[in-house]
């Protein structure tokens, strides 16, 4: 038997996916151009959208040229030290010697005054600017990824260093991804509100004959079972893998109910408890209501359920609609949930 093409890593690109065009081209055309009208994107969406994956496909369709030096940082990290050091290494051949402490991050803990700290900074700022000045002379562009960004007290730091870059017009590129509710919380502290002007880059649903023709290449399907399968997924990057990977291991090429039922309960763990976690208690209670009334109920019924106001609705149905728990699809004046089985997975669940 031949290797299953699909993937149930998250944050990975799998082997087989589907690409989107639209929002990668829109990206790199933008990066590349001789005068960019911006130098950095957010990438946003549900959890299994496929953000890290158009993020991956944009680093690598632009590093193939000599001209990109490209440096992925963790929000978890000392990022600004992680930057420097990255981009030390990556182009030590290009510079000219310079006075980086490589070894700066094992002299960390040692470092205890205020006045030591902003010594430590103010270093790591002159290398860098050396660096991007060398960049700039040489023609040279650098792309800096950072997945799954938050608010943080590193992420704030390095951002306000990004906001320095583009006024000395240093040839810098931000490519970020994160979810909604991160991004938000990010973007209203009060030093990172230039952020709220930053594109953003909301991934919807994959293009179901996309994914049709992908499920009819791998099984060897006719177009009406491929469609019937792909109907399945609604779209969902991740779930187009799950149901994939699922029906690949069977070797029945076709859904059957046991199938569906490992599909289902698949979603659930490895994708959808993580989305209900991260949900208010006033947003799982929008969204639990909703899964409980039928499919063309309207959303005046809902929110009389719910004794809220018009106001106070909207604003929970467009934080569960940006959280990919809603469709922006619907029909007006109703709801519809935007994930496959999702209105099944929080209809069985109990409210405090």
């Amino acid at each position: 038997m031949s290797e299953n093409p699909f993937s149930l890593d998250f944050g990975g690109t799998p082997n087989l996916f589907i690409p989107r065009y639209d929002e990668m081209n829109r990206i790199i055309n933008t990066f590349s151009a001789t005068s960019p009208t911006t130098h950095i994107f957010m990438i946003m969406g549900a959890r299994g959208n496929g953000k890290t994956v158009l993020m991956s496909a944009v680093t690598e369709e632009l590093t193939k040229s000599d001209k990109w030096i490209h440096i992925d940082i963790s929000p978890e990290s000392d990022m600004l030290n992680v930057l420097a050091s990255g981009l030390y290494q990556k182009s030590k051949k290009r510079f000219s010697k310079l006075k980086i402490d490589l070894n700066i991050d094992l002299k960390i803990a040692s470092i205890g005054t205020s006045s030591e700290i902003d010594d430590k900074y103010s270093s790591v700022y002159t290398d860098l600017d050396n660096m991007l000045e060398q960049l700039r002379d040489k023609g040279l562009k650098l792309l800096i990824t950072i997945d799954e960004v938050f608010n943080s007290k590193n992420v704030r730091e390095f951002t306000s260093f990004f906001q320095h870059c583009i006024r000395e017009k240093y040839p810098v590129f931000l490519l970020m991804t994160g979810l909604y509710k991160n991004i938000r919380a990010l973007q209203n502290n009060r030093s990172q509100t230039f952020l709220k002007r930053a594109p953003k880059v909301m991934l919807g649903p994959l293009n179901s004959e996309r994914i049709s023709q992908k499920y009819m290449e791998v099984f060897n399907l006719s177009n009406k079972d491929a469609t019937q399968m792909a109907n399945h997924t609604k779209g969902y990057s991740y779930a187009f893998q799950i149901l994939g990977f699922i029906v690949f291991e069977s070797g029945k090429a076709k859904v059957t109910n046991e199938i569906l039922t490992e599909y289902r309960l698949t979603l659930g763990e490895c994708s959808y408890d993580k989305i209900w976690e991260e949900l208010s208690a006033n947003e799982q209670r929008v969204a639990w209501f909703a899964s409980k009334v039928p499919s063309n109920a309207t959303v005046k019924s809902i929110r009389e359920k719910l004794d809220m106001s018009s106001n106070e609705f909207s604003t929970y149905s467009d934080t569960l609609e940006k959280c990919g728990v809603f469709s922006s699809n619907g029909s007006y004046g109703r709801v519809e949930f935007a994930l496959p089985y999702i209105k099944e997975y929080i209809a069985k669940k109990v409210l405090d």
